[in-house]
């Protein structure tokens, strides 16, 4: 080959390019074409069929050798591009990069290749297979500026404006929705350079992953997460954060699994930090809110400390488990009762269950208890008072919630944005016209209108509150959405789901409905969501909701159950006793798991915390819960 053909090779259509790689390429070609001195025997399996040096293919005489390595496959790709070859040129190069991907040489080499193919197709207006040459020289070497250019250039010849950051985004988005990753990838690249914010970065990010690139898509997301978006796309950000915890969460339990449990640890709070960031942009991701429960739960698994189980009650509170945040909050003051870090959570524990619909009776009593008592030594602090009350506001005390906004407004008017809502919601109201947002409490709504057709705005009703005990009634429409759910479960769980969710979005005290939730979410295999929606119907007294609680809680635990007596088998009672205790978070109402844990505990020589596991097994079966 000569130095001529080489240069033309090379260096046509490649202006943009750096000199010092030019020139790398050309004389690594050139070197390489010298060093190959004859035929070179066979010592490897062959794609493709070649000619012996020396001889013609179809009037072709080829000079190099017959490819049996990266390098010759390279070498014989530059000799067929020489001759105007391309097609089989890239053939060779595509070998020459598959063997050696990391090669920055072979894939400049395959680029240029394509990019010249390209360039032939063009000359013939074939501009869709031209397009096609320019995409996979810009998929292997995003760097190719004349690939790119003239991709533009097919693009404005097929009456598409290449410079519309919407063309090349649903260019993008078909390419992604077909499984052409590699043009989706190349497209989205574009838009990243057209449009450097976080949408752009993120579309890039996800189509890498689809095309098995889980590192560059990754680093993507990761860029993502710092570039600008528009408030419409906060959901689509908080996606972003989800699924970089999923990657790092992937991550962890790898590492976890070939003994780099530091590495692993680290990874699984990197996720968990990628997951309360999704919850605090979308709250109602469901996904990211399990996930991060998940992981969570996975570090107080390897590390018990107290941050952990901080971490963990963080993670119960955002996914609305009351019960299971008050037991990891308690067992952080059992590891460390002095540390400062238990204030804030214990005010953010009191103000999820002063905010929810749908905390139980039992539980707002025994927050404003403990309410009160702060008050008793702190009673200048404006967040008890407004948590006091909202959780009045709970028991239909409008009277006591107004007083209690009243002294927490004279401390700081600011100290919550929903304050000034309240006082206004409640105002010149008395117990009688409270909103109430727990079941039995009274239903009327300050400026609604009665039966009797009386407006209730600052109006005396002479009926006393309901107690929080009562029932609610059931109406017939009620009844015949259950109907509709039930024969919609089987042939449809999700338009089931969707249904029995609107009618809690109506009525959040509907016990029967949190029932059937439950019911149609374990027919999914979603057991936490299903233990979750059986408790709240347990809590409603929904009559079977118990019983469906500690079924779907014995199916929870059993990996538990099986890896606990594994571990009792061989004698390792500190890891049986760590994965009971973990079941009993999970299920705290199962006898069966108290009184493994007591076992064990005898094995350990812990006489008076296994007495304490027998007593609670006892209390739970003499109780039927």
């Amino acid at each position: 080959m000569d130095k001529m053909s080489l240069e033309t090779y090379y260096l046509v259509k490649t202006e943009a390019r750096s000199m010092k790689a030019v020139t790398s390429i050309f004389l690594s070609a050139i070197l390489s074409l010298l060093a190959a001195s004859g035929p070179v025997e066979g010592k490897g399996k062959h794609t493709y069929r070649r000619a012996a040096p020396g001889a013609s293919s179809g009037g072709v005489v080829l000079s190099t050798p017959n490819p049996q390595t990266a390098l010759e496959h390279n070498n014989r790709g530059v000799e067929l591009g020489s001759k105007g070859l391309w097609a089989d040129a890239i053939r060779e190069h595509e070998l020459a990069l598959h063997e050696e991907p990391n090669n920055a040489t072979f894939r400049t080499n395959l680029s240029a290749a394509q990019l010249r193919y390209g360039d032939v197709l063009s000359g013939k207006h074939d501009y869709y297979n031209a397009i096609k040459q320019y995409r996979g020289a810009l998929y292997v070497d995003p760097n190719n500026l004349p690939a790119d250019e003239h991709l533009d250039n097919c693009l404005s010849a097929l009456h598409k404006d290449p410079l519309s950051l919407k063309v090349r985004q649903q260019l993008g988005e078909d390419a992604d929705v077909s499984g052409d990753y590699e043009t989706a990838i190349v497209e989205y690249r574009k838009c990243v350079k057209m449009a450097d914010d976080g949408p752009s970065h993120a579309s890039l990010g996800r189509v890498l992953l689809k095309a098995g690139k889980p590192v560059d898509g990754f680093s993507e997301l990761r860029i993502a997460v710092s570039k600008p978006w528009e408030s419409k796309d906060k959901n689509e950000l908080g996606a972003c954060h989800r699924q970089i915890g999923d990657i790092l969460k992937e991550f962890a339990f790898k590492a976890k699994e070939t003994g780099r449990g530091t590495v692993g640890m680290k990874r699984l709070l990197n996720a968990a930090t990628e997951y309360r960031r999704a919850c605090t942009i979308n709250p109602a991701d469901a996904e990211a809110v399990k996930s991060f429960v998940e992981v969570v739960r996975e570090g107080v698994a390897i590390k018990p400390c107290f941050d952990n189980y901080l971490m963990l009650g963080g993670a119960y509170l955002l996914a609305g488990d009351f019960s299971h945040a008050k037991l990891a909050y308690e067992q952080c003051y059992k590891l460390d009762s002095r540390n400062t870090a238990l204030s804030p959570a214990r005010v953010a524990f009191h103000q999820a269950v002063a905010r929810s619909p749908l905390a139980s009776p039992e539980l707002v009593a025994e927050s404003l208890a403990k309410v009160n008592k702060f008050l008793e030594s702190e009673p200048d602090n404006a967040r008890w008072w407004y948590i006091l009350g909202r959780l009045k506001e709970h028991q239909a005390d409008c009277d006591g919630a107004m007083d209690a906004y009243r002294r927490a407004e004279k401390i700081n008017a600011l100290i919550d944005p929903d304050l000034k809502m309240a006082i206004s919601r409640l105002g010149g109201a008395t117990a009688a016209t409270a909103v109430a947002q727990t079941p039995g409490a009274a239903s009327a709504r300050p400026g609604t209108v009665t039966a009797g057709g009386t407006s209730t705005a600052g109006a005396v009703s002479s009926a006393s509150p309901p107690s929080t005990a009562q029932t609610p009634a059931v109406d017939v429409k009620s009844l015949e959405t259950y109907s509709r759910i039930e024969k919609t479960m089987q042939a449809s769980p999700d338009s089931a789901l969707q249904l029995v969710n609107e009618l809690l979005d109506k009525n959040p005290s509907d016990g029967h409905a949190y029932l059937l939730k439950g019911s149609i979410l374990q027919k999914q295999n979603q057991l936490d969501d299903a233990a979750t929606a059986y408790r709240q119907a347990d809590l409603f007294k929904e009559p079977d909701a118990s019983s469906a609680l500690r079924q779907v809680n014995t199916i929870r635990v059993q990996p538990h159950i099986q890896q606990a007596d594994k571990y009792t088998q061989e004698g390792n009672y500190v890891g049986a006793a760590d994965e009971l205790r973990e079941s009993i978070i999970m299920a705290p109402n199962l006898p069966v798991l108290h009184r493994k844990l007591a076992e064990v505990l005898g094995h350990l020589g812990d006489k008076s915390e296994a007495d304490k596991e027998l007593q609670k097994a006892a209390e739970l079966e003499k109780s039927g819960k």
